[in-house]
């Protein structure tokens, strides 16, 4: 394990060159990667997006509190009922 460590060790100590392209690459995948691996492991997992008082919501549409909209017959009978 020692001898890998050394090995390990003499590679890095090494000097190395690169352009600025390979840099800029290597900085936006790191950041990409960030950002991916930040969405994966964060503790919010459920997003609601608006209030949820769209076309299911009681009021508003024409219907009772409690009673769900059925098929178009029963709108048609129901808007008819009601003129």
């Amino acid at each position: 394990m020692k001898e890998k460590i050394e090995k390990l060790k003499t590679f890095l100590a090494g000097t190395t060159t690169i352009s600025n392209r390979e840099f800029v690459l290597a900085m936006a995948v790191g950041i990409l990667g960030g950002i991916v691996f930040g969405l994966l492991t964060s503790p919010r997992k459920n997003t609601t997006i608006g209030s949820n008082n769209g076309n299911n919501s009681p009021c508003g549409n024409g219907l009772k509190a409690g009673k769900k909209a059925g098929d178009w017959d029963e709108i048609e009978k129901a808007e008819e009922n009601r003129e």
